[in-house]
């Protein structure tokens, strides 16, 4: 699951200091619905390496919406780095800033626990974190303002009316992880037509700003494909890294909240 992290954030733990326009709070309704699922597939050059399943469904508790996100490893790349990932973001329905979040990773001999309770009111946010079987850790923090989790914050880039950009701006979105507080940023590179399940979709490709040297050579390594459509998803994205290529495709969407519109020939 690490990899829908990694391509769809451009590495988040990269933290970045760019300029950027800040995301805009009046989109609505959200691009996503309860019902919704998302399945998706990651390849490591060649080897078909990880699967990833994605669904939004109402809190029972309250008027939540609860986004489940999981990713398993397959095949043989199993063999030699198992991963068996779940992150939980609670969020509120109306503006889609989360409420609570959980990440619960496997992966290899790695294992971490994360706790988050938003207070979105007076920015600030409860954290609860622990490794293995170390003990668990809680802290407190006060932040500069609204902020998302790593998985809300992803989905929060579906609300950004791509169409109202020009080329070469900016988004951001405000992001607490691993215990900080920073931005993750993209850039918009244009529209272009791409082909997926036998039909040609229009969608809006962004660069997730990153840091060259350590794992990129240029910049625009990281690309993602958003249709531009009312879903606005997430269809494919791709990376050339200093050790080869990791590719993510979408696989099945279902309980969308409208129906997928491709580009006419």
């Amino acid at each position: 699951m690490r990899l829908f992290i990694f391509l769809l954030a451009g590495l988040l733990s990269e933290h970045s200091s760019a300029q950027t326009a800040q995301l805009a709070e009046d989109h609505k309704p959200l691009a996503f619905v309860p019902g919704e699922s998302l399945s998706y597939r990651f390849h490591y050059g060649l080897i078909n390496a990880a699967e990833a399943k994605i669904t939004v469904k109402e809190s029972r508790k309250n008027s939540d919406w609860i986004i489940d996100a999981e990713g398993k490893s397959t095949g043989a790349f199993s063999w030699f780095f198992k991963v068996d990932d779940h992150y939980r973001s609670q969020i509120n329905h109306t503006t889609g800033l989360p409420n609570y979040f959980l990440r619960d990773i496997q992966e290899g001999g790695y294992k971490l626990h994360q706790d988050y309770s938003f207070n979105q009111s007076d920015s600030s946010v409860t954290a609860i974190a622990f490794k293995g079987k170390n003990d668990p850790k809680q802290t407190l923090h006060k932040l500069q303002g609204a902020v998302y989790d790593m998985v809300s914050g992803i989905y929060a880039l579906r609300n950004i009316a791509f169409d109202e950009l020009a080329i070469g701006d900016t988004v951001s979105v405000p992001i607490f992880m691993d215990e900080e507080w920073f931005d993750l940023q993209a850039v918009f590179a244009g529209n272009e037509t791409v082909k997926w399940n036998g039909q040609k979709w229009s969608c809006a490709l962004i660069h997730p700003v990153i840091q060259t040297g350590r794992i990129w050579r240029n910049p625009d390594d990281l690309s993602v494909y958003i249709t531009n459509d009312d879903n606005r998803i997430p269809l494919l994205a791709s990376t050339r890294i200093l050790f080869g290529s990791i590719k993510m495709e979408l696989t099945n969407a279902s309980g969308l909240r409208s129906p997928l519109e491709f580009a006419p020939n």
